[in-house]
């Protein structure tokens, strides 16, 4: 059965406009937009955790989050093309994009602290060092071959030649990680909520905000917080300092951080997941189309490390933290 066919017999939608070219396909019929998921492969556990979280949010108000549409034969899962789909739909296609960033992330945490059910699937509660250790010690098995067997292009040389240093700089993180959960017990505010993997400016940005849950995992508020700061950190490397000040100020205007929150938060800037995710992408999954784009990332990621080990030893003042009087440790070296 194809698509359009499966739309119309499981969910009596008619596809008005065409499908909007991304990772997805998205359509348009009547006053919502549609976007297929495809689940193939995907353990019903998740599943049911991420219609858990889509539903919970959409109770608490969030009118820009996509909802599970169930289909005539009473389940979420449907198929077309040989393929196993779930529909979401957003009602609400128009919003105003003069809002703060900061204050509209607290609030989307803040409503789903409340989730009731447990997480476990989308979970990464506790999990980022072992996650972490992982990440480094495959990069690492890489670079011994490279280096045993020698470099073969320029990439493999800056790859060769820069490692140790992001590897001590991972290591370093994992330490600080380590210390945090050792040193620091995690308040109410601290509590897992929903999350996105990378959040960033771009991540309700576009022509309609949509808040897929398939973009979602269950993790501590400032995993978005810190990714959304390096991200500005490298969009804008001579004049971030404002934005961060404000976001974490329109932040914290609904949740104030704990010393737990800022801590976990330096953990993970700390981490040098912008140089890992290049690397891993050219070495472990090439895709040649996106090769030159990728050298020229890791190039500058490489090129702007001296900045960024400037931001990290700057960070608590540069975000008006007062980590002296918070009694949060600094990483010597840095």
């Amino acid at each position: 059965m194809q698509l359009q066919e499966a739309l119309l017999k499981n969910y009596s939608i008619n596809v008005e406009s065409g499908l909007v070219p991304g990772k997805n396909q998205v359509f348009q019929s009547g006053n919502s937009l549609f976007t297929i998921e495809y689940v193939d492969g995907a353990k019903p556990e998740e599943l049911l955790e991420r219609q858990q979280m889509s539903a919970h949010l959409l109770q608490q108000g969030d009118r820009y989050v996509s909802r599970f549409v169930m289909a005539a034969n009473q389940t979420y899962i449907s198929e077309a093309d040989g393929k196993a789909f779930i529909l979401l739909e957003n009602n609400f296609l128009a919003e105003p994009r003069t809002y703060k960033l900061g204050r509209k992330l607290a609030k989307f945490h803040h409503r789903a602290r409340s989730l009731l059910h447990p997480i476990k699937e989308c979970s990464r509660i506790g999990k980022w060092n072992e996650f972490w250790e992982n990440r480094i010690d495959q990069l690492e098995k890489v670079w011994q071959e490279k280096v045993q067997s020698h470099p073969g292009n320029e990439f493999e040389e800056l790859f060769v030649d820069t490692f140790p240093y992001f590897l001590a700089l991972g290591e370093n993180a994992i330490q600080y990680l380590v210390d945090t959960e050792i040193d620091d017990d995690p308040s109410a505010q601290d509590a897992g909520t929903v999350c996105y993997d990378r959040f960033s400016n771009l991540t309700w940005s576009g022509s309609y905000c949509i808040k897929n849950p398939f973009d979602w995992v269950f993790d501590h508020g400032c995993r978005d917080i810190s990714e959304w700061i390096r991200q500005h950190f490298f969009d804008n490397p001579h004049t971030f300092q404002p934005g961060i000040r404000n976001f974490l100020q329109e932040y914290q205007s609904v949740q104030p951080l704990s010393r737990f929150s800022f801590r976990l938060l330096y953990a993970r800037l700390l981490f040098p997941i912008h140089y890992y995710e290049t690397v891993e992408e050219l070495l472990l999954n090439p895709i040649e189309s996106r090769r030159k784009l990728l050298e020229e990332k890791l190039q500058a990621v490489v090129d702007q490390s001296g900045d960024y080990e400037e931001f990290l030893g700057r960070f608590f003042d540069t975000a008006e933290v007062p980590a002296k009087k918070l009694q949060i440790p600094a990483i010597e070296w840095l």
